[in-house]
Formats: C-alpha cells, sequence, structure tokens
C-alpha cells in the first residue's frame, strides 16, 4: 500500500494548534485557492504544480504542505479549509469505501467518483500512477521472471523484502491469483534499504513502487501485473464541490494530462541527494515551476 501517511505527524500539528482547528487560521478567503499536500515529498511536489498551474489563470495560490494523514487532509477539503490536494485513486477509494474491492484503473476511478459525496469532486485522474510494484535484478528478470504470473512454482525459492503491512494485506491475495507461496516474506524498510537488499542477494524480490527512481538507478525490472492485484494508484486531484472556476479546473487538468509515471519519476529523482554524483536535492517549488513551463501548460 502507498506510504502510511503519519498520524503522528497530523496529531503534532494539531497538539501546537491547541484545540484550534490548526487549518481554520488558514482558510481560504473569497477567490483564494488553498492548496495542501500529503505529509511525503511526491504529494508536496504535487501540490507545488498545481499551485504552479493555477497561477498561470491569475488565481491567488497558497499551499499548505505535509498536512499530515489521510483523514486529516480529506476532511480539510471537505469542510472548505483546503481548496485541493493531490491524491492516488486506488488509496482513496479503499479510505472511503474499504469494502469495494476495484483494482483497474477505470473501474476505480468510476467507483470513486461515485464515492466523494456531495462536498468534494475528484478532476481528471492521471496516466501517472504510483503504486505497488514487485521487482526483481535484471539477471533474475533474464531468467524468465518478468511477471507475477511467473512466479508459481518459484516462489517457494524466492525471498520477498516488503513494507511490514504487506504480509497481513498481499500474502494470501498472491496466492490466490498467482499461486505463489513465497519462501519467506522479511519486512524491509521500503527504498534504499530494500534496493540494496535486492542487488545484493539478500532477497530476490522487492516491493517497491512505481514512481521510486531508485528502479531505474538500479537498473530493476518490474514485474507486470495481469490480474490487477495491485489496485490502481493513479494520479487524480480531489478538490472541493464547486471551488475551482472552470478555467482553474482545466489548468489542474492539464497537469493531470502531462504527466506519466516516467515524468513523474524524473521529478521525483530530482528530490532526491545522489550522494555518488555529488547533486544535491532541488527544491520541489523549482521543479514544478520548471515543469509547468517545459510541458507548455
Amino acid at each position: 500500500m502507498k506510504r502510511l501517511l503519519a498520524l503522528a505527524a497530523a496529531a503534532l500539528v494539531l497538539t501546537g494548534c491547541g484545540s484550534q482547528d490548526p487549518l481554520e487560521a488558514n482558510k481560504a478567503q473569497s477567490g483564494q485557492v488553498v492548496i495542501g499536500s500529503a505529509d511525503f515529498a511526491e504529494s508536496e511536489l504535487l501540490m507545488h504544480v498545481y499551485a504552479e498551474a493555477l497561477k498561470t489563470t491569475g488565481a491567488d495560490v497558497q499551499t499548505r504542505p505535509r498536512i499530515g494523514a489521510r483523514e486529516f487532509y480529506v476532511n480539510a477539503v471537505r469542510n472548505g479549509e483546503l481548496t485541493l490536494v493531490p491524491e492516488y485513486t486506488g488509496n482513496l477509494l479503499e479510505f472511503l469505501d474499504p469494502a469495494s474491492g476495484a483494482t483497474e484503473s477505470q473501474q476505480v476511478y468510476d467507483q470513486l467518483r461515485g464515492k466523494v459525496g456531495t462536498d468534494m469532486e475528484l478532476l481528471e485522474q492521471s496516466p501517472a500512477e504510483d503504486s505497488d510494484v514487485l521487482t526483481v535484478t535484471k539477471a533474475t528478470a533474464d531468467s524468465g521472471l518478468r511477471s507475477m504470473a511467473d512466479l508459481g512454482p518459484r516462489c517457494r525459492d524466492i525471498v520477498l523484502g516488503a513494507p511490514a503491512e504487506w504480509k497481513s494485506r498481499w500474502e494470501a491475495k498472491i496466492a490466490q491469483d498467482y499461486g505463489c507461496t513465497f519462501k519467506e516474506i522479511r519486512s524491509v524498510e521500503a527504498g534504499t534499504i530494500t534496493v540494496n537488499a535486492l542487488t545484493s542477494g539478500e532477497i530476490q524480490a522487492a516491493n517497491l513502487f512505481t514512481t521510486s527512481s531508485q528502479i531505474t538507478t538500479n537498473d530493476l525490472v518490474k514485474l507486470d501485473d495481469p490480474k490487477n492485484m495491485f489496485p490502481a494508484q493513479n494520479v487524480v486531484p480531489l478538490a472541493g464541490k464547486g471551488k475551482l472556476t472552470p478555467a482553474q479546473a482545466e489548468a489542474v487538468n492539464k497537469v493531470s494530462r502531462a504527466l506519466t509515471t516516467e515524468k513523474l519519476t524524473e521529478l521525483n529523482k530530482r528530490l532526491e541527494v545522489d550522494k555518488r554524483l555529488e547533486v544535491d536535492k532541488a527544491n520541489p517549488a523549482d521543479v514544478a515551476k520548471e515543469f509547468i513551463a517545459t510541458a507548455g501548460l
């Protein structure tokens, strides 16, 4: 599942503001667009991309980065404290309707549109997707393992590295869909630690996310998921109902059309520090401005 947004972060914000709603003081004034983000880098980047796009319409834009848990920022959109946030279709649908079970991209989006209620609306979903993906080294892929459909009996020789919650959520499902029972599912922190374990041979498969730049950097191969075991996680703007003008909504929709998984991966890479190349991470606001300029939005 997409990164679990820290409830502790939301609690910290709440504590710091006493009994007052932490966003109430910054509630959108008439004509002002307030964009928030979840508490991780990609969401903050997307917030700035939306902000830059909206500025081209002459909108008065304010940003509220790193708000915290999904329940917190979704309610802020519902209550009008935020105008807009970047979201992910599968995770948002699970939050609003845990019993849904939809996994395919359009199916998830269509169901989600019926679940956001009367106070919120979805704009166009993007082709860009940041979902769970199983990855292997190129050597493993070249041995005939390029799809989750290829796993089958090979699973008994494979140690999977994945976040702690993976086992409870996906172990039974992958056995059902692909006949795969791993030799071991090892709890490994997502990111560099997982990649290092994979490239060193400590594990033979790793659960990562599709926009992780470490996949291309380390020449890893994403396993296809023909049965859509992992639900689609297309980037989608979640807005307050009627809070954006038609021109503003179209500016954000243009962003969605321009984003691809590959493009979002490239943008994410610029937010990371590559000590080997002595490259400092870029400022997300600067990356967003450049993207809007070069995309002609």
